[in-house]
């Protein structure tokens, strides 16, 4: 198909070398790629950009986090599509041929996203999912139905992405969520497709020795995120109603791994205790492991 030269790949990365690599080959270079790195490797953009000529590796000042970085490749991105992304997971020409040619049926639309591969676990939606109404060519083409909340995996008009960016308050966790319920807020439509699937690794972005700071990350800015989010679209009341029970569970496993003289363990305990204080006392979300 000649239209693959309409879409832009965008991928927050950090650390992700051989997941970047990997879809660096597997894609066709008529696609275009941006790559936001939020490790600061330079040595990574010189490498992957004499390679893949059709990749752009953008190095931002600081570890930015996912919202910025979508951001900073929607406003890059000059094509018809977009196409946000992690590195953990597996894109084809056939996934995006797929994609654009449904875009293309529908003419009129907000956000298209594929479906998981293996749907046992994991789906790439949440909430209520109902049919879309639509030709009927189109339903048994690529069964599309409009869910609440995407996963991962935001196909859109790369004009509509720059009319609503990610919240940059977000560093990590529920920027999704957010993105999904400002866009229903405005009568915005998302749909999945059951018939247009790609394999995810679910939490494999980061390289296995890093595994650690990603724990501390997620620790931190999961219960931050949590409690923003809440606070954002019901009350201040109510997300601090929602996090005492991360708040308490924290501080049992906090108790229950120094018994058992589990001391990194405790420290990512008191990362996740940390977190909710900042988010509580409405700091930003300014905690980045130390990477020695």
């Amino acid at each position: 198909m000649k239209n693959n030269i309409l879409t832009t790949l965008v991928f927050c990365a950090y650390r992700s070398h051989a997941h970047i690599y990997r879809i660096c080959k597997s894609v066709s270079r008529k696609f275009k790629i941006i790559v936001i790195e939020n490790s600061l490797d330079y040595n990574f953009k010189k490498s992957i950009e004499k390679k893949f000529k059709n990749t752009k590796v953008i190095i931002p000042k600081k570890n930015i986090g996912l919202s910025k970085s979508y951001n900073i490749g929607i406003k890059n991105s000059n094509t018809k599509y977009i196409f946000l992304n992690c590195p953990d997971v597996v894109i084809t020409n056939n996934l995006l041929n797929r994609l654009t040619q449904c875009a293309e049926a529908l003419k009129e639309f907000d956000v298209l996203a594929p479906e998981f591969k293996n749907t046992l676990n994991f789906s790439n939606y949440f909430g209520n999912k109902k049919e879309f109404k639509s030709k009927k060519k189109l339903i048994n083409q690529f069964k599309l139905s409009e869910v609440e909340f995407i996963d991962n995996g935001f196909f859109m008009k790369t004009s509509f992405a720059k009319k609503f960016l990610f919240d940059e308050k977000f560093f990590l966790y529920f920027e999704v969520t957010d993105f999904c319920t400002r866009l229903r807020k405005n009568n915005k439509r998302l749909l999945i497709s059951d018939k247009i699937r790609f394999h995810h690794f679910h939490s494999k972005s980061v390289e296995k020795k890093y595994e650690y700071i990603a724990k501390l990350t997620k620790a931190w800015h999961f219960n931050w995120s949590k409690f923003y989010y809440l606070s954002k679209h019901k009350n201040y009341f109510y997300a601090l109603y929602k996090i005492k029970n991360n708040f308490f569970s924290a501080i049992k496993k906090l108790l229950v791994n120094f018994l058992k003289l589990r001391f990194k363990e405790c420290y990512i305990n008191l990362i996740e205790i940390y977190g909710i204080i900042f988010s509580i006392c409405m700091l930003k979300a300014s905690y980045r492991p130390h990477i020695k």
